[in-house]
């Protein structure tokens, strides 16, 4: 067989392989994604009252008695946002937010959206959706990530001899190297559904917003390094970062807050 008949065809498979093994894993995104059929649902009420930058966060059976009863009611102009959290770790609640977002790993990506986000940069006119808003939850949950990332090298750097002052270094060096973030092209979906990055390693945290068609105010974690947060308006997404802080008890250090309201 002619030798350069047969190096034609190395160089084709070697250039179909890789396409073809990314093209397998953007199949498998909707699938990794999705609650699994063993997840277990819990059901919250996220109440934002007017001219407030703080969440009022219960249950949604605790919110239906109350306002049923007749003896409470959310403040006049209040925002109320019903969200379901499903989760298919353990089932626990308490323990799949913690595992999920307080587990040690070597890094993490924020995924803030289809590339219509883009367009918050260039036009906001042309996002569907509200980029301002958009912009708060991305910044909340980036924050609120790389604090918990920080806590972990911190006292890393403690237990390693380092001063105060050379632990707090170490650990904003180490989260800020760690860190990415993306947007949810056909590259990132195929990383997802090859479990490159939302695994046990790399968390993931996906924004669905209207611009992407989500439908509805979901949090799901299908499995430990992943988690899909859905919001019908991109203000939901920002009251559900919320919940996610009441969840897992987060608590910002002192004099150090996001201003995302």
């Amino acid at each position: 067989m002619n030798k350069k008949f047969i190096g034609a065809i190395v160089i084709l498979v070697l250039v179909l392989l890789p396409i073809s093994y990314i093209g397998y894993g953007y199949t498998k995104f909707d699938e990794q994604i999705a609650p699994k059929p063993n997840a277990v649902s819990y059901q919250f009420v996220v109440i934002k009252p007017p001219e407030s930058t703080n969440y009022v966060i219960i249950s949604a059976r605790t919110f239906l008695n109350l306002t049923q009863s007749g003896n409470w009611s959310p403040p006049t102009g209040s925002k109320i946002y019903p969200v379901t959290i499903i989760t298919g770790i353990t089932g626990d609640l308490g323990t799949d937010m913690n595992l999920t977002f307080r587990s040690r790993y070597e890094r993490f990506t924020i995924i803030m959206g289809s590339t219509e986000v883009k367009t918050c940069s260039t036009d906001p006119s042309m996002f569907p959706g509200n980029c301002a808003e958009r912009a708060a939850a991305v910044t909340e949950i980036t924050a609120m990530a790389s604090n918990i990332f920080k806590d972990h090298f911190y006292y890393e750097g403690l237990s390693q001899g380092m001063s105060e002052s050379e632990a707090k270094a170490y650990a904003f060096k180490e989260t800020t190297k760690r860190y990415g973030k993306a947007y949810l092209a056909f590259f990132t979906k195929a990383q997802i559904g090859l479990g490159t990055i939302g695994n046990e390693k790399h968390l993931a945290v996906i924004l669905l917003g209207p611009a992407e068609g989500s439908e509805s105010n979901r949090i799901i974690i299908p499995k430990q390094g992943l988690v899909v947060i859905e919001g019908k308006t991109d203000d939901a997404l920002r009251a559900e970062i919320a919940l996610i802080e009441k969840a897992i008890n987060f608590s910002w250090p002192e004099n150090n807050s996001t201003a995302t309201g």
